[in-house]
């Protein structure tokens, strides 16, 4: 222990001499490891931390999946109570639906995301709460046995300021009074994970959400997502096999909706935000970790560089030591001693940058109104992973110089008193092995960050299928005041009409839902003559209810037949308008216009088609040309209706004039997210994610080709350096200034030349993995690697032509006497 002691202080005194190095080299591991610090921490919240609670890290999410569907689906309420009596195999279930109310108290309201759960859903994951009590086992499982809730923390802490004496209060919610049982623990996101759930409500009230009248009886309605615990020692294909024993039986003793279904059982954590999520989850999770290990490696293989030149420039100090009695052992641990230390130092720093990237990671919010929070906050797992970054930077940046040093011929050492090898980077293979490892790990991340930013630059210019600009979004729902559907008709046609008249108002309509927003609605189709089809062979498609100048408002081209119009009456037949792909699937070669399907049921009320309009986006950018109609609004009343707004003004300029107009009408109504088309298209099931992606792979790709320019420029200006007697040798004997230039850049180009080749190979491998993340652009796209690569030459061949003029600039004289 004392001769340890003595190399860390020695180790120490030796960095403090040189100043300058201890801080080149201490901040470039700090930027390798607080990125990667960073993005673990991230990782970990995402897809590491399990839910909090007891007993929660082997929690499993459970799903049903049709084996000609690879998404995974939620289960209904009926068959989750089968699996919750008749499974063996796991010690609790627990389930939950996720939805939106509207809390009113002390007269304000908001709008919250609520998780409509089971009495039992705390105790099975092991809950206390923060204030007040959480719901009892069974308690409010049935349709109107009792109206209570309980706030998420954070909505605790923003709306009732983390006031303890609101348990018990009653508060008003869809225009009934409900009381508020507690608050649930401060670290519980909701199991929506990163989705922050405002509110929990007893599943017993899920009824009286829209759409929500079959929730218990019909077991084709799935909407919940499934937990469970599996018993000790049980795993987890043992829990599927059980399962699917269940799944079996309900499918002989209920073909029309289970025939067929399969059991898919992830770890929880690893099936966030939703079991259908999972595979796209972990690539692009693994994908950034690939990313920014290599910035590690490059941040790595500059320290190292650094080292070598400076072992090389105490080659005679140790040979001094070792003269004196130092085994070559003592010089290697003094060595790894100082180089622990510098890392030490760097993870340190690191860690600190790390910890202000993850807050800023955390601090990320959608720009819709769905709740976010992704806990960045450091636990074991992250502290492990820093202690483990800084061990492995100190092996890396280190056995190389100590190595030389251990393989030194001291006696030649003392010899050359110390000289410096001429040879350069030809008698360097290592080091030049290290520039080519740099390029080749810049090239890889730059390509992928590049392919990223396409990726955005190509979705942001896509067709949707309506035209966003110039549009605003605002969503009221007259159920919260307490208007049935006479009553709320007629404000909607009087709301209509007044914003219509308001200056700069090109057009107004009504919607149930937003294109790429969590509002759309999804039912099972039957084309006419199919009644006898089973449930579960009978396709689901979104649809939309709008009114008549809804097609006109959003510029939705109608390609056959027409739109809706004011005839188009509660008392009329039915109608629907369907798109490209829907008339493709049901009505191949055939005119669809006059087609009839139904809706939810084979006998429901017939629809007819009236209209074909042309394919657009729906649920998600990602998505493939889905089938999907719009049904009329003036025949679907829905409470719930997005108020859209065509403006020649700017629209958030109009926002506040609309409000007034809505409040002048009818003062308690309140009005939800108020922002424009391009607002709501920045949410999670638009442009949020691969603007988040392009943005971190962006920067780490810069990042990276910064650290690797550094690391050649160093390179090369050492071995130039090193060169000094032999380039004083060449001019002596007539080389010319652009001799020696080219002698110098041309070993530089080489080798960047060399990362370049691999780089290239390795971005191939890389991006093949890549293509499920991109958006309209080849994971090999020509325009990025050119780009990538074209970027990375400039830069590193600026890196070796500064030192090489420089070296051109050598007095003859003084370079034949510098050794």
């Amino acid at each position: 222990m004392h001769s340890f002691l003595q190399d860390v202080r020695y180790g120490l005194r030796m960095l403090g001499r040189s100043p300058s190095f201890t801080a080149l080299a201490i901040l470039t591991l700090a930027l390798g490891i607080g990125a990667s610090t960073a993005i673990f921490s991230a990782v970990n919240a995402l897809v590491l931390r399990p839910l909090p609670g007891e007993g929660n890290g082997q929690l499993l999410a459970v799903a049903f999946r049709d084996p000609r569907d690879a998404d995974s689906h939620k289960m209904s309420y009926l068959d989750y109570k089968d699996f919750q009596q008749q499974a063996v195999s796991f010690a609790d279930l627990t389930a939950y639906d996720l939805g939106f109310g509207v809390l009113t108290a002390d007269q304000r309201s908001d709008r919250l995301l609520v998780s409509y759960v089971p009495g039992d859903f705390f105790s099975v994951l092991g809950m206390q709460p923060a204030v007040g009590r959480l719901f009892y086992p069974e308690e409010g499982d049935q349709p109107g046995t009792t109206q209570s809730l309980v706030l998420g923390y954070s909505y605790w802490q923003q709306r009732f300021g983390g006031d303890p004496g609101i348990v018990g209060k009653s508060v008003t919610l869809r225009g009934r009074s409900i009381a508020i049982l507690g608050v649930a623990p401060q670290e519980f996101v909701g199991p929506f994970t990163p989705i922050e759930t405002d509110a929990y409500l007893p599943m017993g009230m899920m009824p009286e959400t829209p759409g929500g009248s079959n929730f218990f009886t019909d077991r084709s309605d799935r909407e919940l997502y499934v937990l469970a615990k599996p018993k000790s020692g049980a795993s987890r294909p043992q829990v599927r096999a059980s399962l699917q024993v269940i799944a079996d039986r309900l499918g002989q003793e209920f073909p029309a909706t289970n025939k067929g279904m399969v059991v898919s059982v992830l770890l929880e954590r690893l099936a966030r935000p939703e079991p259908s999520d999972s595979s796209g989850t972990l690539l692009a999770v693994g994908i950034f970790l690939v990313m920014v290990a290599l910035l590690l490696i490059i941040a790595c293989v500059d320290v190292t560089n650094l080292l070598l030149v400076r072992a090389s420039s105490r080659s005679r100090e140790m040979a001094v030591r070792a003269s004196l009695g130092a085994g070559r052992l003592r010089l290697l641990r003094q060595m790894l001693t100082e180089n622990l230390i510098l890392s030490g130092l760097g993870g340190t720093a690191g860690a600190m940058l790390g910890w202000w990237l993850s807050r800023l990671v955390g601090a990320i919010r959608l720009p819709t109104g769905i709740p976010i929070r992704v806990n960045t906050a450091f636990d074991w797992r992250v502290f492990a992973c820093i202690a483990a970054v800084v061990i492995l930077c100190a092996v890396l940046v280190g056995i190389a110089p100590a190595l030389r040093t251990f393989r030194a011929d001291l006696n030649t050492v003392m010899r050359d008193g110390g000289r410096s090898n001429s040879a350069g980077i030809r008698r360097s293979r290592f080091r030049g092995a290290l520039i080519i490892a740099q390029v080749a790990g810049s090239l890889i991340v730059l390509v992928a960050g590049a392919l990223f930013v396409r990726s955005l630059t190509s979705a942001e210019k896509m067709d949707l299928g309506f035209r966003a600009d110039g549009l605003l979004n605002l969503t009221i729902n007259v159920n919260e005041v307490g208007y049935d559907e006479p009553r709320g008709t007629a404000l909607f046609r009087a709301l209509k009409d007044r914003i219509r008249a308001l200056p700069g108002i090109d057009s107004v309509t009504f919607a149930s839902a937003v294109p790429l927003s969590q509002y759309l609605q999804q039912d099972r189709i039957w084309k006419e003559g199919t009644a006898g089809t089973p449930e579960n062979q009978v396709p689901e498609m979104n649809f939309n209810a709008v009114d008549e100048e809804y097609f006109h408002t959003l510029e939705v081209p109608i390609l056959r037949g027409r739109g809706f119009t004011r005839d188009d009456r509660k008392d009329t037949r039915r109608v629907a308008v369907i798109n490209e792909t829907m008339a493709q699937l049901f009505w191949p070669g055939q005119d669809s216009i006059g087609q009839r399907f139904s809706v939810g049921k084979p006998d429901g009320p017939p629809i007819e088609v009236v209209g074909v309009a042309r394919n657009g986006k729906y649920v998600s950018l990602f998505e493939e040309p889905r089938p999907s109609f719009y049904l009329s609004l003036a025949q679907n009343y829905s409470p719930l209706r997005i108020l859209q707004v065509r403006t020649s003004l700017p629209p958030a300029n109009v926002a506040t004039l609309i409000e007034k107009n809505i409040h002048d009408l009818e003062p308690d109504l309140p009005v939800f997210d108020v922002m424009t088309m391009q607002q709501s298209l920045g949410g999670p099931n638009g442009f949020f994610l691969l603007r988040i992606g392009s943005t971190f792979a962006g920067l780490l790709g810069v990042l990276c080709m910064a650290l690797a320019v550094v690391g050649i420029y160093g390179v090369m200006s050492y071995v130039a350096t090193q060169r000094t007697y032999e380039i004083g040798v060449r001019m002596a004997l007539g080389a010319q200034r652009g001799d020696v230039h080219r002698l110098i850049a041309r070993q530089g180009a080489r080798l960047t030349l060399a990362g370049v080749a691999i780089g290239l190979a390795g971005a191939f491998a890389l991006t093949r993995l890549m293509s499920g993340l991109l958006f309209g652009v080849s994971p090999h796209d020509p325009l990025a690697f050119v780009c990538c690569v074209a970027l990375l030459a400039i830069v590193a061949g600026l890196a070796c032509w500064i030192p090489a003029r420089r070296a051109t600039r050598l007095d003859p004289m003084v370079a034949l006497r510098y050794e």
